[in-house]
C-alpha cells in the first residue's frame, strides 16, 4: 500500500503548455522573430518602390551601377521580402516540395524535442545527435530529389536575381529617398 501512494495519476493528456512554450522559446524562432523585425522596420513604402513614374533607362553604364549600388542600399529591406515572397510562391505551388520539408521539418524538431529529455536508444545503442540528424537527412534526400529542390532553390536565385537586379538598374534614386534614407 505505501508503493501506491508514491506513484503519480497518470491521465493520458498531453501538456501543450509545455510543448508549446519550449517551440516559442527556442533561440531559433527567437532570432528568425527579430531579424524578421528589423527588416519589417526597415522596409520601404511599397507605393513608393513601385512609383511607375520614377521608372527609367538609365543613360550610362556608371549611372546604371550607381542606381543599382543606392537602391539596393535604400531597398534592402524590400528585396529581401521579394525573395521570400518567391520562395513561398514556389515551396505553396509545389505540393512535394511542401510535404518533403514538412517531413523534415517535422522529424528535426521531434528530434530535437526529444533530446532534451533523453537520448535516443534503439537495442541498447544510444544514438548521437549528430547521427539522427543524418538519419533524417539521409531519409529526406530522395523526397527532396524527387520534388527536385536543387532547382527549385537555384530558380528562386534566379529570379530573384533577375528581379531585383532589373528594378535596382531602372529605378531612378530621387533625392527625397536619399535625404530620408541618411536621416
Amino acid at each position: 500500500m505505501e508503493l501506491m501512494e508514491d506513484v503519480d495519476e497518470v491521465s493520458g493528456e498531453i501538456e501543450m503548455s509545455t510543448l508549446t512554450t519550449s517551440v516559442a522559446s527556442s533561440s531559433y524562432f527567437g532570432k528568425l522573430k527579430s531579424w524578421v523585425g528589423e527588416k519589417r522596420s526597415k522596409i520601404r513604402p511599397w507605393s513608393e518602390f513601385l512609383d511607375v513614374k520614377r521608372f527609367s533607362k538609365p543613360k550610362t553604364s556608371s549611372e546604371m551601377t550607381s542606381r543599382m549600388t543606392k537602391n539596393v542600399e535604400i531597398y534592402q529591406a524590400n528585396y529581401v521580402f521579394i525573395f521570400l515572397g518567391l520562395a513561398t510562391y514556389c515551396i505553396l505551388t509545389s505540393p512535394l516540395l511542401l510535404i518533403a520539408l514538412s517531413i523534415s521539418g517535422g522529424a528535426t524538431w521531434y528530434i530535437n524535442y526529444i533530446n532534451k529529455s533523453r537520448p535516443l536508444t534503439i537495442a541498447g545503442r544510444q544514438f548521437s545527435l549528430a547521427e539522427q540528424y543524418a538519419l533524417v537527412a539521409l531519409i529526406c534526400l530522395p523526397l527532396f530529389f524527387l520534388a527536385s529542390a536543387g532547382s527549385t532553390v537555384f530558380w528562386i536565385i534566379g529570379a530573384s536575381f533577375f528581379v531585383i537586379a532589373l528594378h535596382a538598374s531602372l529605378f531612378a534614386v530621387s533625392a527625397s529617398s536619399e535625404l530620408s534614407d541618411a536621416i
